[in-house]
């Protein structure tokens, strides 16, 4: 969309969209031409935006709001190792454990987790 700027003052710039609204958009000596055609892009009023409408929804419907329900979050690491991170626990937990029963015994908890909990190959 095409947007004029007729006057640039104290570091900001009046952009005019096409119907004759405006806007001031801040100004940085380090700008680009494509930074400012971007906050232009996220500033344009949503009347002058082009888009389609989904195929669910039609003009004179009724609807009820609604919050989103959470998307389940899913744990992108291989199970192994979620496995003997859970195992391990928290850091403090292991200085814990290192102080209470020792680094050997630490180790041997280690050995044991991972054994546990195999690498794939």
């Amino acid at each position: 969309m095409e947007y004029s700027i007729p006057e640039i003052n104290n570091g900001l710039a009046k952009v005019v969209f096409p119907d004759d609204t405006w806007t001031y958009i801040p100004l940085t000596a380090d700008m680009t031409e494509a930074d400012l055609d971007d906050m232009v892009h996220r500033m344009t009023p949503p009347h002058l935006l082009s888009g389609t409408a989904p195929s669910f929804l039609s003009a004179g419907a009724t609807r009820t709001a609604a919050e989103k329900p959470a998307e389940e979050y899913v744990d992108p690491r291989p199970e192994y190792l979620q496995k003997r991170e859970e195992a391990y626990g928290s850091v403090a937990t292991q200085i814990e454990f290192i102080t209470e029963n020792g680094l050997d015994a630490w180790v041997a908890k280690v050995a044991q987790i991972k054994t546990d909990n195999p690498k794939p190959e």
